[in-house]
């Protein structure tokens, strides 16, 4: 049941976005986008049964899940349509991924609740700010092509000050929930500087600073248009690496 759920909610996916890119404005499409959404929540959850626990790939899958329900809210009143374009066929590749076991990983979840909450927070915030990168990259594009004078070429998306907005409330969403992984890594993870996730601790606080750093420079020096989308996809980046590439490393090593 778990592999038909999996499988069903991949192919859901790709359809999705591919009606969001062909068809963004028709009725059906956002029925469709809801319909998949509920099909990768059915599917997730089967799969966290099945599982003793969960692993990067579970979490990806949730991660993924999450930024395609606020993307999708947000696209009622804003054309994210394009950026669902993209989204929707990820997470069909994260189904795909979690389907086929591509990947044999050890369990991350612990018995105790509070590690549990901890890792379910910071899937939210890796969410939050998977979404803000996603806008961030559209708002950069769409401001090249306007400085460029393309205007035949401009994306279907929103204006550059509603796009910028959107990306900073994401932003500073996932700041606060990123926060709070960090004081509840610490009150309830015993020793977070242990050798197995020193690299995580590091790169994640070091990502802490990058956004920190964005959101005061933003509010008291007014730093906008490029120079905040890079500091988003380089504190982005510092958190991936922190999650997904401490992950693999400390897997092949222990291979």
């Amino acid at each position: 049941m778990t592999q038909i759920a999996l499988w069903l909610a991949s192919f859901l996916s790709i359809f999705a976005g591919a009606g969001y890119f062909y068809r963004p404005e028709h009725k059906i499409t956002p029925l469709i986008g809801a319909s998949t959404n509920a099909m990768c929540c059915i599917a997730l959850v089967l799969l966290f049964n099945s599982q003793n626990g969960f692993n990067f790939l579970t979490i990806g899958l949730l991660i993924s899940l999450i930024g395609n329900l606020l993307l999708w809210f947000s696209n009622r009143n804003k054309d994210l349509s394009l950026l669902l374009t993209f989204t929707f066929p990820l997470s069909g590749i994260m189904l795909l991924l979690n389907a086929t076991e591509f990947l044999s990983l050890p369990s991350l979840q612990s018995h105790s609740f509070g590690t549990s909450l901890h890792i379910l927070i910071a899937a939210v915030a890796y969410s939050l700010f998977t979404a803000a990168c996603g806008i961030g990259i559209l708002l950069s594009l769409q401001e090249y092509q306007l400085k460029h004078h393309h205007l035949k070429q401009l994306l279907r998306v929103p204006p550059l000050q509603v796009l910028e907005d959107l990306m900073f409330e994401f932003i500073w969403a996932a700041f606060i929930l990123l926060t709070i992984t960090i004081l509840t890594g610490l009150y309830f993870i015993d020793d977070i500087f242990a050798q197995k996730l020193v690299h995580k601790t590091v790169f994640t606080i070091a990502s802490w600073c990058v956004f920190a750093g964005l959101l005061a420079g933003h509010h008291f020096v007014g730093w906008r248009g490029q120079h905040a989308v890079k500091l988003t996809l380089g504190g982005f980046v510092l958190l991936m690496l922190g999650y997904f590439g401490s992950s693999i490393v400390l897997q092949f090593l222990a291979q």
